[in-house]
């Protein structure tokens, strides 16, 4: 499967999650969220990778930031407007003192599940399967 097909399905996926999603979520507190899940993604990785048992874990906040992500492409937000708030809110998210952070994940996290669980279960598969492969690229030997 080639990485544009492999990128057109999870733009699909994303689509439909983002169906299912609230229309009050806003870019910036989109990209907040994704900022605390792949701060949070990054830290279960290495757990993994050193043989800790934490990949349901793992896969529970990759599923929460795909179908945080796909409120904001519903929603039509360009993907160069997209990048720049991520980077504006990884940023922000390395200045938070930890309780805050911390807190932040929680709260994202929930989010994310929420809308996961609320998507249908096609749309959960898709989701899935796309943060099955993110993990797979994440826990990959470096």
């Amino acid at each position: 499967m080639s990485p544009r097909t492999i990128y057109s399905g999870l733009a699909f996926a994303l689509a439909l999650v983002s169906a299912s999603a609230s229309a009050g979520s806003s870019a910036s507190h989109a990209a907040a969220c994704i900022a605390a899940l792949k701060a949070s993604e990054a830290d279960l990785a290495e757990s993994v990778k050193a043989g800790e048992p934490r990949e349901p874990v793992l896969l529970k906040v990759v599923r929460s930031g795909i179908a945080i992500i796909g409120t904001q492409y519903l929603a039509g937000v360009p993907e160069v407007e997209a990048r720049e708030l991520l980077k504006a809110a990884e940023r922000d998210f390395q200045a938070l003192p930890p309780v805050a952070a911390q807190e932040r994940q929680a709260a994202c996290l929930d989010e994310g599940e929420a809308l996961f669980a609320h998507a249908s279960s096609i749309e959960r598969s898709l989701i899935t399967s796309a943060a099955q492969r993110r993990i797979r690229r994440l826990t990959a030997p470096t």
